[in-house]
C-alpha cells in the first residue's frame, strides 16, 4: 500500500516540460463550408478543442464539459505541450471510455486548422482515441522519458511506473514500441512522430482499429466472426459451415435508418476479395442474398472452391451495395492478421 501511494505521489509531480495555461475545452460554432467538409470524412461528430497543458483534474473537467453540452459523438482535437503524465492517462482514459476520437488540430476564424502540436502527457491523452487522426506536416505529435522532480526515485519505483505506461498503451491498442522509442530520447528532447511512424506504432489509426476474428456459437453451430471498426460504421463478416460448404454474410454496420435507407436505395450487391468482384447478383425481394436487419446491411452468398481460393490469397475482403449508375456503399477489412484464422476455419469446414 505504501508503494502505490508512493507511486501515484510520484505520477502526480511528473511533469512533462510546460507551464503554460491549464488546458480549457470548447465545442464552437463552424462555418457551413467548414461542416460539410467534416461531416463528409465524420459524420454528425461535435469537435471539441483541447487547448493548454494537462492537469490532474482535465479528465473530469472533459467529463463536466460534455455532461454540460449533451455531447454523445466526439472528436478531441489536442493543441498542447504536455503536463501531468497521470492527468494525461485519466484523459485518454475517460476518452476511450466516452468512445471519442482524438486528434491534433485548433479553431480559427468558423474553420478547423490542421495546426498544433500534442507532445509529452498529450500523446497519452491521445492514445485514448477510439479513432486517432494524425495527418503530420502542420501537427505534431511528440514522445519522450518520463521524469520526475522527485530525484530519489529507486528501480522498483522506475519500473512500476514503465509498467503502468506500457499497460495502458497496450490497452489503447498502441504498440508497446512506443515506450522503448519515448526512452531513446532524453527527457527535455522531443521525438516528433512522423505519421507513417505514428501508423505503424498504432499511435494513430486515421479512424480504423485492428481486425479481430473470434469463434462464435450459436445454438451449436461454430461461426467465425471477423471485425473491423471504423469511425461511424463497422464491417463484420461471418463464416459458418453447413456438410462441407462455406458461406459467407458480409455486414455494414451503422444504425437501423441508414441500413434500411441503404437497402431501399441499393439494386445490387456482391463481394470483392482484392480487386476481384465475387457474385454479382441484383436486388431481388425476399431472397437472402441482401437484406437489413436492425442496424446492418447483409449481403450473403454460398461460396465455391474458387471463391475460396481467391480469399485466401487476398489481403482484403469488402462487401459492396451499389444502384445502376451510382456510387456504391462498402463495408472492407483488411484480413492480412486474421487470416490464419480464416483458414484454420476453412480447413475445419472441408473436413
Amino acid at each position: 500500500m505504501k508503494f502505490a501511494l508512493k507511486l501515484t505521489a510520484i505520477l502526480l509531480a511528473m511533469s512533462f516540460g510546460s507551464s503554460g495555461s491549464a488546458m480549457t475545452f470548447s465545442a464552437p460554432k463552424h462555418s457551413v463550408e467548414d461542416v460539410m467538409t467534416w461531416f463528409s470524412w465524420h459524420g454528425d461528430t461535435t469537435r471539441i478543442y483541447a487547448e493548454g497543458e494537462i492537469t490532474e483534474s482535465s479528465a473530469q473537467e472533459l467529463d463536466s464539459f460534455v455532461r454540460a453540452n449533451h455531447i454523445d459523438s466526439g472528436e478531441v482535437l489536442f493543441n498542447s505541450p504536455g503536463g501531468s503524465l497521470l492527468g494525461g492517462i485519466r484523459l485518454g482514459t475517460l476518452i476511450r471510455k466516452l468512445n471519442f476520437d482524438t486528434g491534433i488540430g485548433t479553431y480559427s476564424r468558423g474553420s478547423m486548422v490542421t495546426r498544433g502540436i500534442c507532445a509529452s502527457a498529450c500523446a497519452y491523452a491521445f492514445a485514448g482515441g477510439r479513432g486517432r487522426y494524425y495527418s503530420g506536416g502542420s501537427t505534431k505529435l511528440g514522445v519522450h522519458q518520463f521524469y520526475a522532480e522527485d530525484k530519489d526515485i529507486n528501480n522498483q519505483t522506475s519500473q512500476a511506473m514503465s509498467g503502468l505506461i506500457v499497460a495502458y498503451l497496450q490497452k489503447m491498442g498502441v504498440d508497446a514500441l512506443a515506450f522503448t522509442a519515448s526512452a531513446s530520447v532524453g527527457p527535455n528532447d522531443i521525438l516528433w512522430l512522423t505519421k507513417e511512424e505514428a501508423n505503424e506504432l498504432h499511435f494513430a489509426n486515421d479512424g480504423t482499429e485492428a481486425t479481430t476474428a473470434e469463434l462464435k456459437q450459436v445454438e451449436g453451430q461454430t461461426y467465425l466472426k471477423v471485425e473491423q471498426k471504423y469511425t461511424g460504421f463497422s464491417s463484420r463478416f461471418l463464416f459458418t459451415c453447413a456438410g462441407g460448404k462455406m458461406r459467407l454474410m458480409g455486414g455494414l454496420v451503422t444504425n437501423p435508418q441508414d441500413a434500411k435507407q441503404k437497402y431501399d436505395w441499393a439494386t445490387k450487391s456482391f463481394f470483392t476479395f482484392d480487386a476481384r468482384t465475387i457474385q454479382e447478383m441484383p436486388k431481388r425481394p425476399n431472397e437472402p442474398g441482401l437484406f437489413a436487419s436492425d442496424s446492418t446491411l447483409w449481403v450473403t452468398r454460398n461460396l465455391s472452391h474458387d471463391d475460396i481460393a481467391i480469399l485466401l490469397a487476398s489481403k482484403t475482403m469488402t462487401m459492396w451495395v451499389g444502384a445502376d449508375g451510382a456510387v456504391g456503399y462498402t463495408a472492407p477489412a483488411d484480413i492480412q492478421v486474421v487470416k490464419a484464422k480464416i483458414r484454420d476455419y476453412v480447413d475445419n469446414c472441408r473436413m
